[in-house]
């Protein structure tokens, strides 16, 4: 019918923009969205979708805890830094090595003083 068309077409546009499934649960709950509660449509909808992704998980992963995320980046960075050791140790040495023996110029001499400005008559 011609009325049910408009339906249809924007149920597939929600379909179309709005599915971002990250496990088979969260897939179930928008598949019902788009079919309005219609429990029929929702597992045919599900179905169409799923057969295409196998490893889809069941549940969605939890997030790492703060705790987790630092653990996990200052391991990164401790390793990085046993990694690069013998670079950074390198760098250390050479720039101490500057540093001691003054082997730098310096950036810009000192300007010479002015002569006095003659006085105001």
């Amino acid at each position: 019918m011609i009325w049910n068309y408009g339906k249809r077409k924007r149920r597939m546009q929600m379909v179309q923009q709005g599915l971002r499934a990250t496990s088979k649960s969260s897939l179930k709950l928008q598949c019902l969205f788009c079919a309005k509660g219609d429990l029929k449509e929702a597992k045919e909808l599900y179905d169409f979708f799923a057969s295409d992704m196998p490893d889809l998980p069941d549940y969605d992963p939890v997030p790492p805890t703060w705790q987790q995320n630092t653990a996990q980046t200052i391991n990164g960075i401790m390793d990085w830094v046993k990694e690069n050791q013998g670079t950074l140790a390198q760098a250390y040495d050479f720039i101490s090595g500057i540093v001691r023996k003054r082997g730098i110029p310096p950036t810009a001499a000192p300007e010479p003083p002015a002569a006095p400005l003659p006085p105001i008559n």
